[in-house]
C-alpha cells in the first residue's frame, strides 16, 4: 500500500493547505484532497511541484507499506 504524507510534511513546514496550493498553482481542494485520500491519482508534474514548495524529496511524501503476505498452510 502506498501511503501520501502531505500533511505532515506540510504541518512539518508550518504551511496551511492554501499557502502550499498557491505556492504549487493548484486549488486548496487539490490539497485537501490529497491530505484525505479522496485523489485517487497524482501526476508527477504535480508531485514535482509539491517537493519544490516544501523542498522535499518524493521519498518523504511517499511510504511504501507492503501487504502481509499470509502463511501458507
Amino acid at each position: 500500500m502506498i501511503r501520501f504524507r502531505l500533511r505532515e510534511v506540510r504541518e512539518q513546514r508550518e504551511l496551511t493547505q492554501l499557502e502550499l496550493a498557491e505556492r504549487v498553482g493548484v486549488r486548496q481542494a487539490t490539497i485537501s484532497d490529497l491530505e484525505t485520500g479522496r485523489a485517487k491519482t497524482l501526476r508527477l508534474t504535480l508531485l514535482d511541484a509539491l517537493c519544490n514548495a516544501l523542498q522535499a524529496e518524493p521519498a518523504e511524501l511517499i511510504e511504501y507499506d507492503p501487504p502481509k503476505r499470509r502463511k501458507s498452510a
